[in-house]
């Protein structure tokens, strides 16, 4: 592979959305690219898998042979994914010359807070991962949703400790302003603390003043990358970031430029 991202953050925000409709970018833009799904509960998928763990895990399976309800099994599941490594690894040297998106399971903790993932990152991916959070505009759109989102992403950020990406979805459902105003938080805390003091008059006031400081000083308050992926808004700011983190920046050539 050229490069990978992982795809997480929480339930709802469009992750398996952003994956397929990444990857149509990347592909209409002729860079070659494959999904790996890392879902072993994924009902449906709004694009068709490269590789997909299903073949190798069943839920239903999980639930038979461990007696366990849909939640149980999920977790059960998280923790099989790897057991499947080699599996996975040999369906991925096929794909020398390729971003691999990863998309990985839809409930956030299934992923980035068990054991397993930081080693399941580093087998399948090694050096060559970067993580994108996907968080949801409509609920950053306000002071107080936007720093838990910041909070989630730093929690995430702490775990795998690689290159990572905020990535704001669905801003076709808030409009250009709002995003405006949520970029203008990402460059400047203290309109983000005001805006926040605004919103929540009764709340402790300094507790929140250093939390917003501290994800300034740490960089968790860094850059933000707007996108649709309704309409494929944005996503040429992803590919640079990847491009620029692993291989300098450098276009590199691919079956569809060959053709």
């Amino acid at each position: 592979m050229i490069g990978s991202l992982f795809v997480t953050g929480p339930a709802g925000t469009g992750k398996s959305t952003f994956c397929g409709a990444y990857k149509d970018w990347l592909i209409r833009n002729e860079y070659d690219a494959i999904i790996v799904n890392l879902d072993p509960g994924a009902e449906f998928l709004p694009y068709e898998p490269d590789i997909d763990i299903r073949e190798f895990i069943s839920l239903t399976d999980i639930m038979n042979d461990y007696s366990l309800g849909p939640n149980g099994a999920q977790i059960v599941a998280a923790d099989l994914l790897l057991d499947n490594i080699d599996k996975i690894k040999s369906k991925l040297e096929l794909y020398e010359d390729y971003y691999v998106i990863f998309d990985t399971p839809g409930q956030i903790e299934l992923f980035s807070f068990r054991p397993g993932s930081t080693m399941l990152v580093k087998a399948l991916a090694g050096q060559k991962a970067m993580l994108a959070f996907v968080a949801d505009a409509i609920i950053s759109q306000t002071p107080s949703g936007f720093i838990s989102e910041k909070m989630l992403f730093g929690s995430v950020y702490s775990r795998f400790y690689i290159p990572m990406m905020f990535v704001l979805n669905k801003i076709d459902l808030i409009g250009s302003d709002r995003v405006k105003e949520i970029s203008g938080w990402e460059e400047d805390p203290d309109i983000l603390y005001d805006e926040f003091r605004d919103e929540k008059e009764d709340m402790i006031k300094d507790y929140f003043l250093n939390i917003i400081r501290s994800l300034k000083d740490s960089d968790i308050i860094n850059k933000i990358f707007p996108i649709s992926s309704k309409d494929m808004f944005g996503f040429e700011d992803i590919y640079t970031d990847m491009s620029n983190y692993f291989t300098g920046g450098e276009d590199t050539d691919t079956m569809y430029k060959d053709e």
